[in-house]
């Protein structure tokens, strides 16, 4: 824990004498880190934080209650994201959660929560000024515009190029949200381990003993969090739940990798806000591309400018003679959220799921994987060669050279 962190000084405001005291005893033993004390509401503060003098604050306080997030706000500006701030917080709510991920808040924690989870908790925040973007995990999100149209097998192969890339962080964990008819265990052979119940009425269970029984692992070291489906179930889960479950995979894996359920529930808006690339995936029709429309609209609406929808066509295909739709009319359609096209591969790609294994395994210069790379990972894609000549070209000259 100690490891590239010099001795810093923090601060706990708290009126919550038991809290104070289990947050005392839990830094004593600590080298690293001294900790004062202001036991007041956030509200009554005035002088007591300065910039220059703590790494990290934890500031204990009801985000429920609009006058105690309005002195975080004042706080939060004074200290000009200088110094990472820890939220521990008593209610948990969507709205408390988007005012906090706007706030920019270095982590937030919901009570009861153990001494073992904030320091840790602490520790990260304390890792850099305001923490360096490549020691924070990127979450990658991918969301379907219509049944069907590959975003299981697209979020897969994301997973598996992050987890052997050269460039970013090596571990990787792909999130099943689709608790009703998931597939990403199936896709790879895998059963599915995550058991919701254990859970569902208390989040604060779910710590990293219990995240490793319930994680599936591949061969490879990839690992999968997913659910057992239930096709007969129509489960919501409380918003806490999940991000519960995503805050602790985020703490443990450099890449998390996210496939979405179609259907909109009450924790979509939070996952989305928390990602740090959105990815639409669509297919080459009119009605496909229409509804994408409509979905990058109710993403801004609900989720503001701090997200921007990326769309990627799958089973794309230049139609250049055809009366379908041809790139220009996509390009024209989805404007800037269009990032690219993945090629229509149906017999690999059906392959790939029976069999249960990645697409690479089979063919590791596929275009779907190449495609889908410039996407993800354009720094590690593999450059087109320059054209071939045609056989046209070639025959010009030949002639030419016959006539000289």
């Amino acid at each position: 824990m100690a490891n590239g962190i010099k001795t810093r000084k923090i601060l706990l405001v708290s009126t919550d004498r038991t809290f104070v005291q289990d947050t005392r005893t839990a830094f004593a033993a600590s080298e690293i880190i001294q900790l004062s004390t202001v036991e007041k509401n956030v509200t009554e503060l005035r002088g007591e934080i300065q910039e220059t003098d703590f790494g990290a604050i934890i500031v204990d306080m009801d985000a429920a209650r609009l006058e105690e997030v309005e002195s975080l706000q004042r706080i939060m500006r004074r200290l000009e994201d200088k110094v990472p701030v820890v939220v521990v917080t008593q209610e948990f709510n969507a709205a408390a959660v988007r005012i906090l991920v706007q706030l920019k808040v270095a982590d937030f924690l919901v009570k009861p929560i153990t001494t073992a989870d904030l320091v840790r908790s602490v520790v990260r925040a304390l890792q850099g000024p305001g923490r360096e973007e490549n020691t924070e995990s990127q979450i990658y999100t991918f969301m379907p515009a219509a049944g069907g149209v590959g975003t299981t097998t697209l979020a897969l192969q994301t997973a598996f190029q992050l987890h052997h890339s050269v460039t970013r962080g090596a571990s990787t964990c792909v999130v099943d949200l689709n608790f009703q008819q998931g597939a990403c265990a199936e896709y790879l052979d895998l059963e599915p381990r995550f058991d919701i119940t254990e859970i569902e009425n208390q989040p604060e269970r779910l710590d990293r003993q219990l995240l490793d029984v319930m994680l599936s692992k591949h061969a490879s070291g990839l690992c999968v969090l997913a659910a057992p489906t239930q096709p007969a179930e129509m489960r919501s889960f409380k918003t806490d739940v999940v991000v519960r479950m995503l805050d602790l995979v985020s703490a443990y894996f450099d890449n998390v990798v996210i496939d979405m359920p179609r259907t909109w529930f009450p924790w979509t808006e939070t996952v989305l806000l928390g990602s740090n690339k959105l990815y639409i995936v669509a297919e080459m029709t009119v009605p496909c591309l229409r509804h994408t429309q409509r979905l990058i609209q109710a993403v801004y609406e609900t989720a503001g400018k701090e997200v921007k929808p990326n769309v990627i066509v799958n089973r794309f295909e230049q139609k250049m003679f055809d009366n379908g739709i041809k790139q220009a009319d996509v390009q024209e359609i989805l404007g800037e959220h269009f990032v690219g096209g993945i090629a229509n591969n149906y017999r690999l790609v059906r392959e790939a799921v029976d069999r249960g294994v990645p697409l690479h395994e089979i063919d590791p210069n596929a275009n779907v994987i190449n495609d889908l790379k410039k996407i993800i990972l354009p720094e590690e894609a593999v450059q087109p060669r320059a054209k071939s000549r045609s056989l046209f070209g070639m025959g010009r000259g030949l002639l030419k050279r016959k006539a000289g």
